[in-house]
């Protein structure tokens, strides 16, 4: 299995744990923070949300394609369909991009980093897994119930 395949791999695997993530978030509680210098709820789900449009960017221009006023307040279900959209498009990148420009090819984000376009890819996947976490946590702390994610939550035993 290449880089590119495991990549891809899990990304379908990863998905529909994002998905239930999201889908988690309370409506009436997208501006939750657990502390005063934390993000809110709302704009961790919408980054979750939109974070494969920037790795399509990746892939596709060598450099996210990331707007930070896609984050802003939304509704769960315009989040969900960002989701949908934005994995389903970057599947497609991940297999259209030849297996030379995965390896070989150079991405930049600003002056701020500069690497080879899988490094990038697998950073910003990671970064997401980083933000569920975060907001899983959040989840909890707000009352919601936190999804099974990897086996069974707490609340999914119930």
């Amino acid at each position: 299995m290449t880089n590119k395949e495991f990549f891809l791999k899990t990304l379908k695997d990863e998905s529909p744990k994002f998905r239930k993530a999201i889908e988690a978030l309370p409506e009436d509680k997208h501006e939750h923070k657990v502390h005063e210098k934390s993000r809110e709820a709302g704009n961790i789900a919408a980054q979750l949300a939109v974070q494969w449009k920037a790795i399509s960017g990746i892939l596709s221009k060598g450099a996210p394609d990331f707007n930070p006023h896609e984050m802003g307040p939304q509704s769960k279900a315009d989040m969900l369909v960002k989701f949908d959209s934005g994995i389903a498009q970057l599947e497609k990148d991940v297999t259209a991009i030849s297996e030379q420009d995965w390896d070989n090819g150079e991405a930049a984000m600003g002056e701020t980093w500069k690497d080879k376009k899988f490094n990038m890819a697998w950073g910003f996947l990671f970064d997401a897994i980083h933000h569920r976490g975060q907001l899983a946590t959040y989840l909890r702390a707000m009352g919601a119930k936190v999804p099974s994610i990897y086996g069974p939550s707490a609340d999914s035993q119930n």
